[in-house]
């Protein structure tokens, strides 16, 4: 009986199977999705950037944020496409949310809020990409880690560098203390 009713779902799992893009939830097919949506937030976030800031330093950041994300982008393409891993075209939910608070923000208070958000994606990009080099299989993936894992770390110091600037341009002013003879 047992026998007879796994030769009856054997194909319907097998038929299930291909439905799956192959190499997809490999390391390194997750790790091109994961990578593909980070790209897409940092140049949709910078876009938002390019429209809200007024701060030449925060825009000449989301300008370079947007030159450099789109080329890595289209190096996970092609990379993706060789191995036929799907990559998301839109963002997920929760980075969608995040573009969204911040097409409403405008001033000092987008300049520090754009900025917390390019720290903190660069900094789980780091972790991303730091972990395809120790745990990724495909040598083509792997290599691409390797090679802009430097790039995404300096991205990641800039990010901490203006957002240290831009919220010490956005601290109270300490009271006056009062003069005593």
């Amino acid at each position: 009986m047992h026998r007879r009713s796994a030769l009856v779902l054997l194909p319907l799992a097998l038929g299930s199977c291909t439905l799956m893009a192959p190499n997809a939830a490999t390391v390194d097919g997750l790790f091109l999705q994961s990578v593909t949506g980070s790209n897409l937030f940092e140049i949709q976030s910078s876009q938002v950037a390019l429209n809200r800031s007024t701060n030449a330093q925060v825009r000449a950041f989301a300008q370079q944020m947007i030159g450099e994300h789109t080329a890595a982008q289209a190096q996970v393409t092609a990379l993706a496409s060789a191995r036929g891993v799907p990559l998301p075209k839109m963002l997920p939910p929760e980075l969608q949310l995040k573009v969204n608070t911040l097409n409403t923000l405008s001033g000092s208070a987008f300049d520090v809020a754009y900025l917390r958000e390019q720290v903190l994606g660069h900094q789980f990009t780091v972790s991303l990409f730091q972990n395809e080099q120790t745990a990724g299989r495909d040598a083509g993936v792997v290599a691409f880690a390797t090679q802009n894992l430097p790039l995404i770390e300096r991205h990641f110091q800039e990010a901490q560098t203006l957002l240290a600037t831009a919220q010490s341009q956005t601290a109270p002013a300490a009271p006056a203390t009062p003069n005593t003879p």
